[in-house]
């Protein structure tokens, strides 16, 4: 089949990637400009295609037939050539509905504030009504019909129990921002991004230090593909397929990063995890002494600790990006939210737990010298660990135990 992604510009893209996973699909990526659009589409040189921005509007003009919701929604993202007749599709909202539904979230309970008056929310809006909810559109400026303003949405605050982002605030360069402030929330249930890159958005790291159930857009991307298939090969596919893919994806592309006490065994089973998985190992301690030139325990005692984990913030930073590293953290890392954000970022968090009468004294960390120590530490960050990890990976037997757990997870 030929098969593609058209856009402006494209960059990098995991399309290829994800429909070769689900369907074993030879998937190109055509970048086009405007001006090329018309000659590209009197040929039809394709069997399917996916539509990117900006194009999921202006491609309508070429196509002979619309399907209901994307001609609700305004918007194409997917077009099939059956013998040269063109029809376009929105699988953008398909996958969108069926992420929320798979995670068993309820919509008719509460009203969902749906950011941003865009594309993308169109697509939010008909999945809200397909699962039987309701929603307002929230919107900087509310100029546009049936929106509201974030002010009055505030106001209103207590009536939500579901948030959905569809504005660009959490993508580069805007990835430090939140397009709304959860904590001013008090009913919230769920926190839905759309955004793929990074997979853990700003917006859904604090929704989660919240304990309010977040989802995240890399699993509407890989939906909506698995929808756009189905029509490209016009039979139903198993739904399996779609974890498995995520999977593998995440295996590629996702960072590990383990956190725990000092002792608790981090730098042996990040070792061993490099070992059996080919990824790169970052030991952010060893980098940070590096950085120094000195040991930890010398730059404690000349600079502070203040200082010290500012300098691991930036190399939390400069390890954000999801590229398949396995991350092993210095025990107090817990302490710096903005370090756990980053580390967050296109990561998975295990906590390496470890009980506390198997933590012993070091005297190459500062703030666990002595046995009293190490229990006033483990006390402190007991809660910061539950907090922030996504996953406790016990460490108080085998280690080949340990690895396996930690393998059937990534």
């Amino acid at each position: 089949m030929r098969l593609g992604l058209i856009g402006w510009p494209l960059g990098h893209s995991w399309s290829p990637e994800i429909h070769d996973l689900l369907i074993h699909e030879k998937y190109d990526l055509i970048p086009l400009k405007e001006e090329e659009l018309d000659a590209f589409f009197a040929k039809r040189d394709f069997d399917g295609l996916n539509v990117t921005i900006p194009y999921k509007q202006t491609v309508m003009k070429y196509l002979d037939e619309i399907d209901e919701a994307a001609a609700e929604i305004g918007a194409v993202n997917t077009i099939v050539n059956n013998n040269g007749r063109l029809k376009g599709y929105n699988t953008d909202c398909i996958g969108l509905k069926d992420m929320i539904l798979n995670a068993g979230i309820d919509l008719t309970h509460g009203r969902t504030a749906i950011l941003g008056s865009g594309g993308g929310s169109k697509a939010a809006k008909w999945a809200v009504k397909q699962l039987g909810g309701t929603y307002d559109v929230i919107s900087r400026k509310a100029e546009k019909p049936g929106t509201l303003t974030y002010e009055a949405m505030y106001e209103n605050q207590a009536a939500y129990t579901c948030l959905i982002n569809t504005t660009p605030v959490g993508l580069k360069p805007y990835e430090n921002d939140t397009p709304a402030d959860v904590n001013r929330f008090e009913n919230l249930q769920a926190v839905v991004d759309i955004i793929a890159n990074p997979l853990r958005t700003k917006l859904l790291f604090e929704a989660k230090q919240k304990e309010i159930k977040i989802l995240g857009g890399f699993e509407m991307l890989v939906r909506q593909a698995f929808a756009a298939d189905e029509l490209f090969l016009e039979r139903k596919l198993d739904p399996s397929i779609i974890d498995s893919c995520m999977k593998e994806l995440y295996r590629e592309r996702r960072n590990i990063v383990l956190i725990g006490m000092p002792t608790s065994g981090k730098s042996t089973v990040s070792n061993l995890l490099a070992q059996r998985t080919g990824k790169q190992l970052v030991e952010m301690d060893s980098v940070i002494e590096e950085w120094f030139g000195t040991t930890i325990a010398e730059c404690f005692a000349e600079k502070g600790e203040d200082y010290f984990r500012a300098v691991e913030t930036r190399v939390a930073r400069e390890n954000s990006e999801g590229n398949g590293k396995i991350i092993s953290c210095g025990g107090g890392v817990v302490k710096i939210p903005e370090t756990m954000r980053l580390l967050s970022h296109n990561g998975i968090v295990l906590w390496l737990q470890r009980d506390i009468s198997q933590l012993y004294p070091t005297d190459s960390r500062p703030l666990s010298s002595d046995e009293a120590a190490v229990r006033k530490l483990y006390e402190e960050r007991l809660p910061l660990y539950t907090k922030y990890a996504d996953h406790i990976i016990d460490n108080t037997g085998d280690i080949e135990e340990t690895i396996a757990d930690i393998l059937k997870l990534i």
